[in-house]
């Protein structure tokens, strides 16, 4: 018979295969025909969910409180004496509100209105009994 240099027979490869297999370790040959592998099929899937999550989470700033309806807070188009939301801290130009859900008119007024040269105050707490 023949011998031929460099070219593998069947029992060769088989060989081959199983002792890298029992080894653990994995090469560009495992990859599919069309050149994918299950590993970069997975890092790509990975990706993908940490941008998508990304994507939602920038569309809400992280502790966020939920706005709440202009009826809620009897908002009205018009200013009630000197307050108007213009002048309020909730107020963000041109016409939205960090507490009301939908667009304010600069010359609106609310319950929650808040002087822009007012302090916040902390949030009193009742006293721990024992």
């Amino acid at each position: 018979m023949p011998e031929t240099r460099g070219a593998n027979t069947e029992a060769d490869l088989v060989a081959n295969y199983s002792l890298r297999h029992r080894e653990g370790v994995m090469s560009d040959e495992t990859e599919g025909r069309c050149g994918f592998s299950r590993r970069l099929l997975l890092q790509g899937a990975v990706v993908s969910i940490g941008a998508a999550a990304g994507i939602v989470e920038s569309r809400q700033p992280a502790g966020a409180a939920p706005k709440i309806s202009k009826a809620a807070v009897a908002y009205q188009d018009h200013p009630e004496g000197d307050k108007h939301c213009s002048k309020c801290r909730q107020f963000v130009a041109p016409d939205s509100c960090k507490v009301i859900d939908g667009l304010v008119s600069p010359q609106g007024f609310c319950r929650i209105f808040m002087p822009l040269g007012q302090a916040l105050q902390p949030l009193k707490t009742a006293p721990a009994t024992g």
